[in-house]
C-alpha cells in the first residue's frame, strides 16, 4: 500500500470481507477507520480458508491494482507506473511468497494454479510426513530437489526431477534396510524380493525396477540414456507421485518388522 499500487486499505479490506462472506466493515476516510481496515485485513487473512485466500490474491492482481501517477508543477498528470507494471510487481511478489512457503501452487497469468494434479499433491504431502524420519535425511534432500525442479515457475527441469525422485527412493531404501548392503535401487529391490526378512511381492518389485530403469535410460536423465523416452511434464509428475508412494511403502514395510514391546 505504501507504493500506492492498490486503491486504499478500506477497498482492500472490503474486498476480502466480500470474498470471506463476512459482514461489511463500513469504513471511511478517517485515520481510525483506516487503522481498523488494516487490522481487519490481517485478522481475516489469518483465519480465512486457503481457497478464499487464493481468490483474494487473484482479485488483488486483476481488479484492485491501480495505475500510479503524479502531477507536476503545471498540474500536468504523468504516469509513474502503469497498471500492467503494477500487476507484474504484484504477481512477482505473490509468486515469491508462494515459493518461500513451499506451496504446491504458483501464481501466473493472474491466476493461482496448482503445481501438479491433486493426487500428486496429496501423495507428495504424505511422503513429506514420513520423510521426517531422521534416518531419511538424504532421501528428503533428494525428494526436495525433485519438487523444486518440477515446480520451478519459469524453467522446470523434468529430467533432474525424475533423477532426484528416484534417488530419493534409493536413499530411503538403503537407509531403512542397511542389511541389504545394496549400492543401487536395483540391488536393493533384488534383495527385498528374495529376503525372508521383508515381504515385497515380485510383481510390485517390477514397479521399482521400472522407475530405476527409466532413471537410468530416459533421455538426458542419467547414465547417458538416449533411447528410454523423454522426461515430459506428465512423465515427471508420474514419477514424482510413484516415488512418493514407493517411499511410503518402504517405510510401511520397515514398520511391519518392528516388534512391539510387551508391557
Amino acid at each position: 500500500m505504501d507504493k500506492s499500487f492498490l486503491r486504499d486499505w478500506a477497498t482492500v479490506a472490503t474486498e476480502l470481507r466480500r470474498i470471506a462472506r463476512d459482514a461489511p466493515g463500513n469504513y471511511n476516510s478517517s485515520s481510525a477507520s483506516v487503522q481498523r481496515a488494516q487490522n481487519d485485513l490481517g485478522e481475516l487473512l489469518a483465519k480465512v480458508h486457503w481457497a478464499k485466500a487464493f481468490d483474494f490474491c487473484e482479485r488483488l492482481h486483476n481488479h484492485l491494482a491501480v495505475e500510479v501517477g503524479n502531477v507536476d508543477f503545471h498540474d500536468n498528470y504523468f504516469v509513474v507506473k502503469t497498471r500492467s507494471e503494477v500487476q507484474e510487481y504484484i504477481a512477482a511478489e505473490l509468486q515469491r511468497l508462494f515459493s518461500e512457503e513451499g506451496l504446491a501452487f504458483e501464481f501466473s497469468e493472474g491466476l493461482v494454479r496448482r503445481r501438479g494434479r491433486k493426487h500428486t499433491v496429496e501423495t507428495t504431502t504424505r511422503a513429506d510426513v514420513v520423510l521426517d524420519d531422521p534416518r531419511l535425511v538424504a532421501a528428503r534432500k533428494h525428494y526436495g530437489k525433485a519438487l523444486q525442479f518440477f515446480r520451478h515457475s519459469s524453467k522446470p527441469d523434468y529430467e533432474n526431477c525424475v533423477k532426484e525422485a528416484v534417488c530419493a527412493v534409493e536413499a530411503a531404501g538403503k537407509a531403512l534396510f542397511p542389511e541389504a548392503k545394496a549400492s543401487t535401487l536395483g540391488e536393493l529391490v533384488k534383495w527385498m524380493s528374495s529376503s525372508k526378512e521383508v515381504s515385497l511381492p515380485k510383481a510390485l518389485a517390477q514397479t521399482f525396477h521400472g522407475s530405476y530403469g527409466f532413471r537410468s535410460g530416459g533421455e538426458g536423465i542419467g547414465h547417458g540414456g538416449t533411447t528410454g523416452g523423454p522426461a515430459t511434464r506428465d512423465v515427471a509428475e508420474f514419477v514424482l507421485s510413484v516415488s512418493a508412494s514407493q517411499i511410503i511403502y518402504l517405510v510401511d514395510i520397515d514398520a511391519s518388522r518392528q516388534v512391539d514391546v510387551p508391557f
